[in-house]
């Protein structure tokens, strides 16, 4: 379930028309299924949400529980950083510096999505599972060595890094 609660915030989308995709690598499609006027059905995963006790659907729900958190968790960053420091109680994942100052980084770069068609789209970039804490001290090191990846990847056309093996940035 979502640590943050939609608020007045969050606009309200269900039943309208759906929008196309504009290759932002930051904010990946939404799925087919978010753009449904189909009461009862889950807006993330597509799937019928079904009441507890007798099975029937449910028509007063739009999300399951696990499918607003993952939706929340990519698209809004207050709940990604909420989960993030849930699961690490702010303890930079390398130095292991514990402060009230850190920031949520992505393990395998985002800028790796840009330019990818919609079908190609890897979704683990945008999972729990690739992010981090960082301290900022760390941060800056880490984003100024990737900077630096990415300007050789640029000019050598080189393939994909291997962050979680490479931390260069040491």
């Amino acid at each position: 379930m979502p640590l943050s609660r939609f608020g007045k915030r969050h606009e309200r989308t269900f039943g309208k028309e759906k929008e196309e995709w504009d290759g932002d690598f930051r904010k990946p499609p939404k799925p087919e299924s978010y753009w449904t006027n189909v009461k009862g059905q889950c807006r993330w995963c597509g799937l019928m949400i079904l009441n507890d006790n007798d099975d029937t659907i449910n028509t007063r729900r739009s999300w399951h529980e696990d499918c607003a958190t993952e939706y929340m968790i990519i698209y809004h960053s207050k709940e990604q950083r909420a989960w993030v420091r849930r699961r690490d109680n702010g303890e930079c994942n390398h130095c292991g510096n514990i402060g009230m100052r850190w920031d949520v980084d992505h393990i395998r770069p985002l800028w790796e999505q840009k330019g990818v068609v919609k079908e190609d789209l890897d979704w683990s970039y945008y999972s729990l599972d690739n992010l981090q804490t960082l301290c900022k001290k760390c941060h800056k090191k880490k984003t100024k060595d990737e900077s630096a990846i990415r300007a050789l990847k640029n000019k050598k056309k080189i393939s994909k890094v291997n962050y979680k093996e490479t931390k260069t940035w040491e």
